[in-house]
């Protein structure tokens, strides 16, 4: 309960003292009052016994946080974070993988569950129907996967998040960065659920910039990830180890380049991750057969040369090796794949659908407080009612601007049909929205196929050169 009050609510030390004293004083009154209606002794030895024993709990968890910290190691198994110290002075926080994994793992059906589920992924072994990372072409090809069939996929996630001092405003703004992972091999209907994602690192978004804090933040992560890749841990009722591996890191773009040490300015020279591109190029690249796609062993030798000559940083657009480099089945080039979140939901569809709100104005269809009403008052589905776009201003379909999170920028772009539906016909350049719909289809199906993918890469090579040529900036 306290536990609940205090996580649930963010409640300082002090109120949860309060907390506890004050539930120390109803279960006495509870307590005198039940005894005296059953005509017992109220000062009964047994019963003062309990509601001691009840009191020095209470107190013992509320006392100071290390005694909170120690009570919650020994009634639910807590890891606590260890507590890195920076060569800046700064401090990062690691939570034991390994710890973690085991405390998961010691519930009988959650390990079945993944078997279950490995057992079914096995059946589309081959098959058109792309079910799992492990179907996939990049899956099949790592080594570890092909060496131990007892090998459970994580996936990592980072992004960062701004605290805020409430007496202090926007200026106190602090960011953050937070590394997350959830096992790969879970089935979707449990991996979807935020109590399959558990935190692993948090640090200072500042702190990353310096090369040395970097090292060492990462340094316990690796060695953690390398043990259970090379030497795995025997699971509650195994007699054999059960290993683990990373099968992606998921990043927004500037995160992704920052981790896999490539460079991270995005509006000249060579700036992705996956070709040799040049910016001033990538508006006339339609196709990945138009360009020199980077592989592992060609970004290897580019990172040695970048290490020899470090003026070659821009031929390349490498800074670094990577700073997971270290870790045996982790490879920049294949295991930062784009992150539908960052680069689709609030990168080409809000894009796109500011673009068609504005063209739909100054085509004088409609005007721009026309649009902010339907928008508002839209009646939106039971499933899209938490997820309704936040109020626009006038100001937003001029700029082309969609406000609001993720979610609700792809709710929009959802409903914009039933939104737009007596105006559909007269809107310029509509085909673009049905375009990126059926790509946007494809994308987040559940069960894709490989006989998809060739009508992927068409609609997509359709759809970038159409967009440029017609909306271009």
């Amino acid at each position: 309960m306290l536990l609940r009050l205090r996580e649930g609510h963010v409640l300082p030390g002090n109120v949860m003292k309060t907390v506890a004293s004050s539930v120390s004083c109803l279960l006495q009154t509870f307590c005198d009052g039940l005894l005296s209606k059953l005509n017992l002794d109220i000062n009964n030895i047994i019963s003062r016994d309990h509601y001691q024993w009840i009191e020095k709990i209470l107190f013992e968890i509320s006392r100071n946080e290390q005694s909170f910290i120690a009570s919650c190691q020994e009634y639910f198994t807590f890891v606590k974070p260890i507590e890195i110290h920076l060569p800046t002075g700064s401090k990062a926080y690691y939570i034991p993988i390994r710890d973690v994994l085991l405390n998961l793992f010691e519930k009988c059906d959650f390990y079945e569950c993944i078997k279950q589920e490995k057992k079914y992924i096995s059946h589309f072994e081959g098959q058109d129907i792309l079910y799992h990372y492990r179907n996939a072409e990049i899956g099949r090809q790592q080594l570890i996967l092909q060496k131990k069939d007892n090998c459970l996929l994580l996936q990592l996630y980072s992004d960062d998040l701004g605290i805020v001092n409430p007496l202090m405003g926007r200026s106190s703004t602090h960011k953050l960065t937070t590394f997350y992972f959830s096992i790969d091999d879970l089935p979707a209907r449990h991996n979807s659920s935020l109590n399959a994602v558990h935190l692993l690192l948090l640090y200072s978004r500042k702190d990353f910039d310096d090369e040395r804090n970097r090292r060492i933040v990462f340094a316990q992560l690796c060695q953690d990830l390398t043990s259970l890749e090379n030497d795995g841990i025997v699971l509650s009722g195994d007699a054999h180890p059960t290993y683990f591996t990373i099968s992606t890191l998921c990043a927004d773009n500037l995160a992704a380049h920052e981790l896999g040490g490539f460079t991270c300015a995005f509006n000249s020279g060579y700036c992705c991750r996956y070709c040799l591109t040049h910016h001033q190029d990538m508006k006339t690249v339609y196709n990945e057969s138009q360009v020199l796609i980077l592989t592992t062993t060609s970004h290897d030798l580019q990172v040695k040369q970048v290490q020899n000559v470090p003026r070659d940083k821009s031929i390349y657009g490498i800074n670094e090796e990577s700073i997971l480099s270290a870790l045996p089945s982790f490879h920049p080039v294949i295991s930062l794949p784009p992150d539908i979140m960052h680069d689709i939901l609030e990168g080409v569809m809000p894009k796109l659908t500011g673009c068609l709100l504005h063209t739909i104005v100054s085509s004088r269809l409609c005007s721009a407080a026309q649009i902010c009403q339907r928008i508002k008052k839209f009646a939106y589905g039971v499933n899209d009612k938490r997820n309704r776009p936040p109020s626009f201003k006038e100001k937003d379909i001029l700029d082309k601007r969609i406000p609001g999170k993720a979610m609700e920028k792809y709710c929009l772009f959802l409903n914009l049909p039933f939104i737009l539906f007596d105006i559909i016909e007269r809107i310029p350049y509509w085909f673009l929205y049905e375009l990126f719909r059926q790509i946007w289809d494809i994308l987040y199906s559940d069960y894709p196929r490989r006989s998809w993918l060739s009508t992927l890469e068409e609609s997509i090579c359709e759809f970038v050169q159409l967009f440029q040529t017609i909306l271009p900036g």
